[in-house]
């Protein structure tokens, strides 16, 4: 009687005892241990780590595809303006408090007529870009020439004498009123990765963006 009597008890407590674990590990509320959590939280911060630079370089990308296309959206407005309403359009690229700008004017003295010209309008790259090329960076394939942020008939700044677009959409130099091919290169100081372009065939007043691969260009 006693052997079981004392088998029912070890029954018992083994049951009671594989109650416990079952609930244990079905209760949701237990949470995790300090070690799990400590485990977790070292995980994610190892990952983290390791995606800054990539996250560094997918903003800055983002920057530099925004900023060159600020330059191809005003060389385009120039441009459409100047065949729209049958005007020449001077375009410069001035440095207004030390900030990259994009400015144009509407020429209506060139038109008899036409009155006084317009107030020049400027609108300015994102302060971090500058008009620049980088020495490690080659030309375009369209190969206008890259002897400064502004190249022009193969002139830094380009012409002396200015540039406008025609009422036909080319791209003319202001004193010979011939057209003119060039290139608009931007870029962060010192990061050759952000270097754009923007290149005009001024016959044609075609624009193309470029984007810089190290040793090569691809348009975007």
């Amino acid at each position: 009687m006693s052997n079981l009597r004392s088998f029912e008890g070890a029954s018992v407590k083994k049951v009671e005892g594989n109650s416990r674990i079952v609930r244990r590990t079905l209760n949701p509320g237990r949470g995790f241990s300090t070690v799990e959590m400590a485990v977790v939280v070292a995980i994610i911060f190892i990952i983290c780590i390791m995606a800054i630079p990539e996250l560094r370089y997918i903003l800055q990308n983002a920057q530099s595809d925004s900023a060159a296309r600020v330059v191809l959206a005003q060389l385009r407005q120039a441009r459409e303006y100047s065949i729209a309403n049958r005007r020449y359009v001077q375009v410069t690229f001035p440095v207004i408090g030390g900030t990259s700008n994009i400015q144009f004017q509407i020429k209506n003295s060139l038109t008899p007529g036409a009155g006084a010209d317009a107030a020049p309008v400027a609108v300015p790259l994102p302060v971090i870009f500058a008009f620049r090329t980088f020495g490690t960076v080659p030309d375009t394939p369209d190969g206008f020439g890259n002897v400064g942020g502004i190249t022009f008939e193969g002139a830094a700044g380009g012409p002396a004498g200015g540039m406008y677009f025609q009422s036909d959409g080319e791209l003319v130099d202001a004193l010979t009123f011939l057209p003119i091919n060039g290139t608009v290169f931007i870029g962060q100081l010192n990061q050759p990765k952000s270097a754009r372009a923007v290149t005009v065939l001024g016959a044609t007043g075609r624009f193309r963006s470029w984007k810089n691969a190290g040793t090569s260009w691809f348009m975007f």
